[in-house]
């Protein structure tokens, strides 16, 4: 984007000019140029030449002009040519004035949203007074570096926030990374997955619970993010957080350490009482709300760390100013209140009751049939009301599947979505499961669903659902015909390693390259069939809860983007969320695993176990919540090729240097991820050479498998060069052993030890430890150094969580269908027991579509017979 074009050389050629405010600008105050000086804009452009003029203004806005100017607004798409010269219109302004030889030094700035207009080389100083920091822009400021000149490289979009010592300059940059988070358009996987993981690490630092390597990490997001985002929205991120960590550094450090300096950071402050001040008025005590003060008058009086909110009503109230709020450590303070007269209070004679033995009892209490609502939502107006025959609660695989059975039984459907897209994790995905189809049997590979339930159900030991998995695969031949019928084309039924069954229906992928996201064609064509049948989707809206009408569940209760609350009532509601794979804190309370630490799934934005909640909340019995384990390195597909080569069935051990499981099952991705779930913290180093490396160049892999691209190992260099210049920690190379055993941070002799009777194996082509196959066993020798990636565990996302039958009815605690709630996909996949079945893959796909369409038929049925 050219922001000069008096001095800037121009291209010779273009096709349009685009006028816009830069992508990244947030604020949107220069905004005002096309409302006052919009001429001096249009001239500018004249000068160029006589070319198209696109006018891109913000959403907020009108303008008249010409019709020969095209105007839209900022989140419309246009398609950027090559060709087109992209400029801002404060620079089309000053290449009028030029062209009249009027002044041209000057800029335009917001200091606290009042606008001024300066000379060019202005320092901050001149502009502010009295204030701790500056926000110039995205970049931060402290006081020192007032003396910075305000010029077209540092103005950015000319917006000055100023800071007084009560402001937290960590808190004030969490709110820029979440408001660059909303304001991304989601479309650009850096710059998506980029901010969800900023802002988690913030609220971590926010919080008390990151730690200084984390920066390293945050360093490499936002590099990445400026380096491969498609727009400047993504280099936001960097200048945020480096600004943070340079001119702040001291208050970031006391973040980590559990500090707030400015007592901004809710998790990070304390309120107590200091019981050598306090003359047991009472007065605190009556100005809580929440009851979290303890004692009574004449009492020194207690607070409730755990309960109190931190609101700071009581600090005020306080005559003798012994309410007191700190941050870090809490002083020794009495547990419970104190008399300040010296009375002991006896507590009364408890009373011994003979004893009930409890009782096995079938048909336990009911919940009560209103869930209160939470969820704050903004306005007065009247809260909107919605009606269907059938509510579905996101438009995942799932739910687009029930959508449309619901809509071929010519019924009422509302999908309710909180993202701007549908398909969820699908979009990442490739395919369907599906048994006994017309494309395995032109492909040869027909297995039966005989065959095939036998094999599922001895593989989870019969711990599953039978009569449910019977009506899946029964169903699952069906439903691929089913997405033929709506245009879905599949490049073929594939393995995924030797061992499997040949049940995945591979999407034919648009870019004709079969790999991940190659589900996405599939997504787009069932939501097409779903708008075709007159499902209703609102999108960017969540739903928090269901609504009952004595048992049944009539409906739900949403929130839009805006905090505007929707009730939508109809006979039945489908729940398909999707599990909980984005939920940090559910993960560690099911599971003791740590997301970004011990554990590195496939993250979906809102993947947030709302729907499971609301279930539970609504008499669900929970059930069966799982992992679909896998292994992985970090931020995996970022570096795919990296960790293409490194799993190769190569010396696996752990963290004390140790073998733990035969390597020629890592083509298993799940039985491979149980194996590093027991090892000291879930990881595990994988060691070859760059010997081992041009053997895979020459004769291929030892496991190939459908995901990952065969000529990986010829890219493997260059992958590898950038994870070592990026100082990426899940990669490691070493030129001995000792100095591996240094990096890796295990004793010497015993990588030593075991490297040697690793190789021994190879050497004699047995195994006796866990008897590997001879044609995987490779010798390590460090030839053209070791090459290590350290994988850890990881999981394609939550399985499971409620009880469905075969009709996908969402059971109760009594075992019986709760009237009106469905559920499918990933909230109700409790089929596999243990471990994803990997041997008959493109399970969860299949299931979530084959469920949805199931829900939806039995819901048709459910609304039907009510009738």
């Amino acid at each position: 984007m050219y922001t000069d074009i008096i001095h800037t050389p121009l291209p010779e050629h273009f096709l349009r000019i685009i006028i816009t405010l830069p992508d990244a600008d947030l604020d949107c105050q220069l905004a005002f140029l096309y409302q006052e000086r919009l001429d001096d804009i249009l001239k500018g452009a004249r000068l160029l030449g006589d070319y198209p003029v696109v006018l891109k203004i913000p959403e907020n806005m009108n303008v008249a002009v010409d019709q020969k100017i095209t105007v839209i607004h900022k989140k419309e798409d246009i398609e950027h040519l090559d060709d087109d010269l992209i400029v801002s219109p404060l620079a089309l302004i000053k290449y009028y004035e030029h062209s009249n030889h009027q002044p041209t030094d000057y800029l335009y700035v917001f200091v606290d949203g009042v606008r001024q207009q300066i000379a060019c080389n202005t320092p901050i100083a001149a502009l502010v007074k009295d204030v701790k920091a500056v926000r110039v822009g995205e970049t931060f400021y402290n006081h020192e570096q007032f003396n910075t000149l305000l010029n077209e490289e540092t103005i950015e979009n000319g917006v000055i926030e100023t800071y007084d010592n009560t402001k937290c300059m960590v808190q004030e940059a969490f709110k820029r990374m979440r408001l660059n988070q909303e304001k991304s358009c989601g479309r650009c996987v850096f710059c998506r997955e980029g901010y969800m993981q900023l802002v988690a690490l913030f609220s971590d630092l926010t919080s008390g619970k990151c730690k200084e390597q984390d920066f390293e990490i945050m360093k490499e997001i936002v590099n990445a993010m400026s380096d491969y985002s498609n727009c400047s929205v993504g280099t936001n991120g960097k200048k945020t957080l480096l600004s943070l960590l340079e001119s702040f550094n001291e208050e970031v450090l006391a973040h980590i350490k559990g500090e707030c300096p400015t007592l901004q950071c809710p998790d990070l402050i304390h309120y107590y009482i200091d019981p050598k001040l306090c003359n047991g008025c009472h007065a605190c005590h009556d100005v809580c709300e929440i009851h979290a003060i303890l004692g009574e008058k004449d009492d020194i009086h207690v607070i409730d760390d755990f309960t109190c909110t931190k609101c700071g009503k009581c600090l005020h109230t306080c005559e003798t100013h012994a309410i007191k709020c700190i941050t870090g450590a809490l002083p020794e303070l009495p547990d419970e209140p104190i008399s300040l007269k010296g009375e002991k209070r006896v507590k009364e004679k408890r009373v011994v009751r003979k004893r009930v033995r409890p009782q096995a009892v079938l048909f336990r209490k009911k919940l009560q049939t209103k869930v209160e609502q939470t969820v704050e939502w903004k306005g007065n107006g009247k809260m909107k009301e919605m009606n269907a025959d059938v509510i579905v609660v996101a438009a995942g695989p799932a739910g687009l599947g029930a959508a449309i059975a619901a809509g071929e039984k010519h019924l009422k459907t509302i999908v309710f979505e909180k993202s701007n897209t549908t398909g969820g994790a699908a979009n990442m995905g490739m395919g369907p499961l599906g048994i006994d189809t017309d494309v395995q049997k032109k492909q040869f590979n027909q297995i039966t669903v005989k065959d095939a339930l036998e094999m599922h159900m001895d593989y989870t030991h019969w711990r599953v659902d039978a009569d449910l998995v019977s009506t899946y695969f029964h169903k699952s031949a069906d439903t691929i015909r089913w997405l033929e019928d709506m245009g879905v084309e599949f490049a073929g039924a594939y393995k995924y390693f030797a061992e499997s069954e040949a049940t995945w229906h591979i999407v034919k992928p648009e870019n004709g390259v079969i790999g991940p996201r190659a589900a996405g064609g599939m997504i787009k064509a069932m939501t097409a069939r779903a708008k075709e049948l007159g499902a209703q989707f609102v999108m960017e809206t969540t739903v928090v809860d269901l609504i009952k009408d004595g048992d049944k569940v009539v409906g739900v209760r949403a929130v839009d983007q805006a905090g505007n609350q929707i009730e939508a009532h109809g006979k039945a509601v489908i729940v398909a969320t999707g599990g909980f794979g984005n939920n940090k804190e559910m993960i560690e309370e099911e599971f003791n695993l740590h997301l970004g630490e011990d554990y590195y799934p496939f993250q979906i934005p809102g993947i947030t176990g709302d729907g499971l909640k609301m279930m539970w909340r609504a008499g669900a019995m929970k059930f069966g919540a799982g992992i679909e384990a896998i292994y992985q390195l970090p931020d995996n597909m970022n570096w795919f090729l990296l960790d293409a080569v490194l799993r190769q069935p190569n010396l696996l051990i752990n963290q004390y240097g140790e073998r733990f499981m035969n390597e020629d099952r890592m083509g298993n991705t799940t039985f491979t991820g149980n194996a590093i779930a027991l090892q000291p913290g879930h990881y595990a180093y994988c060691i070859m050479d760059g010997a081992i490396l041009n053997h895979y160049k020459k004769h291929g892999p030892d496991i190939f498998d459908i995901v990952h691209p065969a000529d990986c190992f010829f890219g493997f260099e260059a992958e590898a060069k950038r994870a070592v210049e990026q100082e990426y920690d899940a990669y490691i190379e070493a030129s001995t052993l000792d100095e591996l055993a240094q990096k890796l941070q295990i004793h010497p002799d015993t990588l030593k030890n075991t490297v040697e009777a690793y190789n021994e194996a190879c050497e004699t082509g047995r195994d006796t430890q866990f008897g590997k196959n001879p044609d995987f066993l490779h010798k390590i020798t460090g030839k053209g150094k070791y090459l290590v990636g350290k994988f850890y565990l990881g999981a394609y996302g939550t399985i499971g969580g409620i009880r469905i039958n075969k009709y996908c009815e969402v059971l109760g605690e009594d075992y019986l269908p709760i009237p009106g709630l469905y559920s499918a996909g990933s909230d109700a996949n409790t089929i596999y027991g243990d471990s994803y079945n990997f041997t008959l893959p493109g399970n969860t796909m299949g299931f979530a579509v084959n469920s949805g369409r199931m829900a939806g038929e039995a819901a048709a049925k459910y609304i039907l017979d009510e009738e």
